[in-house]
């Protein structure tokens, strides 16, 4: 049964689009969203209205507007196939906060960990994204209830998803994927937004994939480990013998002089290059690339021999690409995930010996090298003294393949 597409009153309009009744009035009479025989408007000019709204903050005037449409600058009239037409809303935002009590004053904090501006009390809230609320709030209060780890369970969800969708669209931008850039050569309107449209909903399909594959790649891991735990436990398997886990950080070495010499753009190639490399090569050897850091890679391990081999592989891999010299560090010893971030003296040290070596040098404290490899897979690189650990540390300079 085809549903019957949501319909709009000026003032509901208005009301959803959070603009005076005015604004509305003046992309009428602008030609920018125009409405039935019954006055009414459709659920999609809501994103149009919104477009205006940012643009009259920028300066940009409803004349404008039409100018820039008029002229194919600007393909307004498209700019609904990008979005879905918000949900009928049952309850404005001052409505949900009331409806959930005493959680109801975490909600402003949620939606700004969200990275979302926080909605004006009168505003209605599309329905879905009610329910989502709900259930979000639902699942963590169900975990603990502390407010804070809804809070931090938002920010997380929320700095993912900017990340994802600014690094997404300046990719797209910076190769003329933009609607303005094919029609400035010579596209139409439909060659111009196809790209857009495409992308739009294909980032939502593919995020929904990926989310379901990262999770259970997670959760497997997680049940893997519980129980070989607890066969260990019961005795019906010997315990794995327990290997601390490590910290490397590989950095491309002159990156400064890079950026001086070739510019910007190639020294965010190279640096964009390597996390890319990283994260192909250190999977194999249960590595996770934690952060890029410009130019290098804060990486984690479940072992030190693990990062190791990993390391070792990456730097000639790194090579291999023609990516500038590596130079790297390794520490083994127990550190705070938290996040998605790592914490602690481990990933302190890792990061101090990796700043001390030279381009080509893997580097790790001599303790550890003796624990986990051959004598002949390593020699002595002296002492080193670092800001904010205590002592000179002892090195160990590790062998790397040239090949």
């Amino acid at each position: 049964m085809a549903v019957t597409p949501r319909t709009l009153t000026r003032e509901q309009l208005a009301r959803e689009a959070d603009v005076p009744p005015d604004h509305v009035d003046e992309l009428v009479a602008a030609n920018i969203v125009q409405p039935d025989s019954d006055g009414r408007f459709d659920a999609t000019d809501v994103s149009r209205v919104r477009l205006a709204r940012a643009l009259r903050g920028g300066g940009i005037t409803a004349d404008d507007i039409r100018w820039a449409t008029d002229t194919n600058q600007l393909p307004l009239a498209r700019v609904a196939e990008m979005f879905a037409p918000p949900s009928e809303s049952d309850h404005t935002f001052g409505e949900l906060v009331a409806s959930f009590r005493d959680r109801g004053r975490d909600l402003p904090s949620i939606y700004s960990a969200f990275g979302l501006a926080v909605p004006p009390l009168d505003l209605p809230v599309p329905a879905d994204e009610e329910q989502l609320l709900r259930r979000f709030i639902d699942l963590w209060t169900m975990v603990d209830d502390e407010p804070g780890l809804t809070l931090r369970a938002a920010h997380i969800t929320g700095d993912g998803m900017r990340r994802i969708t600014a690094a997404t669209l300046d990719l797209f931008d910076a190769h003329g994927g933009s609607p303005p850039d094919r029609l400035r050569r010579g596209m139409s309107q439909d060659e111009a937004m196809l790209p857009s449209v495409v992308l739009a909903t294909l980032e939502t399909d593919l995020l929904v994939w990926l989310e379901s594959r990262h999770t259970e790649h997670e959760v497997f891991e997680r049940i893997v480990g519980y129980m070989e735990r607890t066969v260990a436990a019961a005795g019906r398997a010997e315990p794995r013998a327990a290997h601390p886990p490590a910290i490397a950080f590989v950095d491309l070495a002159g990156y400064t002089e890079l950026t001086a010499i070739g510019g910007d753009e190639r020294a965010a190639d190279f640096a964009t290059d390597l996390h890319v490399v990283a994260s192909r090569v250190l999977s194999n050897h249960g590595g996770r690339v934690v952060k890029q850091l410009g130019d290098g890679v804060l990486c984690r391990f479940a072992s030190g021999t693990e990062a190791v081999d990993g390391v070792r592989e990456l730097m000639v891999a790194i090579a291999h690409a023609g990516l500038p010299a590596a130079h790297a560090a390794i520490a083994v010893g127990p550190f705070v995930i938290r996040e998605g971030d790592v914490y602690g003296n481990t990933v302190n040290l890792a990061s101090r010996i990796a700043a001390h070596a030279q381009p080509g040098e893997l580097l790790m404290p001599v303790d550890d090298a003796r624990a986990i490899l051959e004598p002949t897979e390593w020699t002595d690189a002296g002492d080193a003294t670092f800001k904010g650990l205590a002592g000179p540390i002892s090195l160990a300079r590790l062998r790397v393949p040239t090949g």
